[in-house]
């Protein structure tokens, strides 16, 4: 099992820039102001995107769960 709690904290943006396939799936059939709940959300990245659309996030992720 990879420990990405510590590949977290190796520096920003470590998984790359957003999918295409996603940024294309919510700016066409999300509705605005929608709700997103964001599973394993690692360093936010999906979540960011989300918020910065106007929409409501919430993101989980357990890789630093103790």
């Amino acid at each position: 099992m990879v420990g990405y709690g510590k590949e977290y904290q190796k520096g920003l943006n470590i998984f790359g820039e957003q999918f295409s396939e996603i940024v294309e799936f919510f700016e066409n059939y999300l509705k605005d102001r929608s709700a997103v709940l964001d599973l394993g959300c690692g360093q936010g990245r999906d979540t960011l995107f989300f918020a910065r659309k106007g929409h409501t996030v919430l993101g989980i992720d357990a890789a630093n769960k103790k």
